[in-house]
């Protein structure tokens, strides 16, 4: 039998030149520990094509055998002349990112990319990388890659992603779904009117009830003095154009909850491998003291057991309507990279500065916290 070839990687830095099909890059996806919309190709298709003129494309493909064994969608970001930072494609719209490839692979895959970009093939002095999920091997494996090919890293945040899993225990799953503070919303509804929950199926309704959808957000999170990310053009852009692809591949989900007719609610998710994806939530800020947002979930979940599906993932946000639902714990974890020992030193002071000033922060703001009370 003769020997497996050492991997190689081929930089692809113009969208037309990709160098694998979209079966094939979703193959790849479906093989990957964490597979998600977020790592399939038409979710790169549909970020890059709104927001990739802003950047620069850096898709490094795995090759051993002639086959692509793994890739990494990655892009430049320029920070300042000379100055380029690496970045998931995505970075700021996906909950979960990572490098992909399956198991049996992905520890070549990822020896391949860091050994690359440690050759200064590309020009880079920081990654961030954003959203790496704590049930995959990856960051493990960027940690021992990186220190192997003169990549540093600096771990700067972990955050939480809670899921409530369904098909473990569905009786009590559903047991928990209608205990009756949760069902309280339904119940003050469907005493003024009717209630109704559904998945809307046509693309042109679909398409019709999003400036609704858009609008709701805005004003919701305009109403708590912030700025909602549909304040932007091309946000909207993004997610009526995601709405398409995932319409057609069949995993979008996009629910509303109508109230006499009337839609006070809406969730633009996914329905991807049995998992029902949480993504984008919005709701009639004007009822709000009638809490339509859980009126939302309650019903989300009731549908989702209904229909046979493994999980609710809550994805990214520690949120306390999450863990009101959520029976799973699992997290996220944003790392930076460094090629120059002066950078990663900088930043490891800068991120003990940081440390220092919020346990100052929180002292001072709760004097009374880790004292031990004489009587």
């Amino acid at each position: 039998m003769r020997p497996q070839q050492n991997p190689s990687v081929l930089l692809t830095a113009d969208r037309a030149q990709l160098p694998l099909t979209p079966m094939q890059w979703n193959a790849l996806a479906a093989a990957n520990e964490v597979s998600t919309v977020f790592q399939t190709y038409e979710w790169f298709d549909c970020w890059w094509s709104t927001f990739g003129d802003a950047f620069s494309l850096c898709l490094l493909t795995v090759h051993r055998d002639g086959q692509i064994i793994g890739l990494a969608a990655l892009m430049l970001r320029r920070l300042a002349p000379g100055v380029n930072q690496l970045e998931f494609v995505g970075t700021g719209n996906a909950d979960y990112q990572d490098i992909v490839a399956a198991a049996v692979d992905k520890r070549d895959v990822v020896d391949a990319i860091c050994a690359y970009l440690g050759t200064g093939a590309v020009s880079w002095q920081r990654a961030r990388l954003c959203n790496l999920p704590s049930h995959a091997s990856t960051l493990a494996l960027l940690e021992s890659s990186g220190r192997r090919f003169g990549m540093r890293l600096v771990h700067e945040a972990m955050l939480p992603c809670p899921a409530m899993v369904l098909s473990a225990d569905p009786q009590g799953a559903r047991q928990r779904v209608n205990r009756y503070s949760v069902r309280r919303p339904h119940n003050w509804f469907s005493k003024r009117g009717t209630v109704s929950f559904r998945h809307v199926v046509d693309l042109h309704e679909i398409e019709r009830f999003l400036p609704l959808f858009f609008d709701q957000h805005v004003r919701r999170w305009q109403s708590h003095g912030k700025g909602s990310q549909f304040s932007e053009g091309s946000q909207r852009e993004f997610f009526t154009t995601l709405a398409r692809a995932g319409h057609q591949c069949g995993w979008l989900l996009f629910s509303v909850v109508e109230f006499n007719g009337t839609p006070v609610a809406f969730h633009f998710g996914f329905d991807f491998e049995g998992t029902v994806i949480w993504y984008k939530p919005a709701f009639e800020v004007e009822l709000a003291e009638h809490s339509p947002g859980l009126l939302l979930i309650h019903q989300l979940l009731e549908d989702s057991l209904d229909r046979g599906r493994k999980e609710l993932d809550f994805t990214i946000g520690g949120e306390p309507f999450k863990e009101r639902f959520s029976n799973t714990q699992r997290s996220v974890h944003f790392v930076s990279a460094y090629r120059s020992l002066l950078f990663w030193s900088a930043a490891l002071l800068v991120r003990g500065c940081r440390r220092v000033m919020g346990r100052v922060r929180r002292t001072w703001t709760n004097p009374g916290r880790g004292r031990v009370e004489k009587h």
